[in-house]
């Protein structure tokens, strides 16, 4: 698996549509509320990378968009994940600040959520 599939699979694990960032202000009918926007920067071993990740809702409440960051929290975890990729391995690890709740200047209504992670890639290239 790609350095890029990883990236995309772990932002799909969260049962909601992701997107990487760059593709989805291009498209010409933007996708329903809820869905996650991410980052895509790769590097090779002894490297930490800081990606970020968005939640976006719509909605009077930040109840939604607060349980899924706790839900994607959790799946990270203390010490962080790994998963298989192409020559190695991706380890995920929570940013810090790992979360913060911003808002739209255009709608009112839309709840992001800015998720910091780091991200170091155990592979020769």
């Amino acid at each position: 698996m790609t350095k890029e599939a990883a990236l995309y699979n772990f932002w799909s694990s969260f049962a909601l549509p992701a997107y990487e960032e760059n593709s989805v202000f291009g498209l010409e009918t933007p996708p329903d509320y809820p869905y996650i926007t991410y980052e895509i920067c790769t590097d090779s071993f002894d490297n930490t990378v800081s990606l970020t990740g968005s939640l976006w809702y719509r909605s009077t409440s930040w109840n939604a968009a607060n349980a899924k960051k706790r839900e994607i929290s959790e799946f990270i975890g203390m010490g962080g994940l790994t998963a298989p990729i192409d020559g190695g391995q991706i380890w995920i690890r929570r940013g810090s600040p790992f979360a913060q709740n911003m808002g739209d200047d255009t709608d009112d209504m839309i709840k992001r959520v800015l998720l910091n992670i780091q991200v170091e890639f155990f592979t020769e290239n």
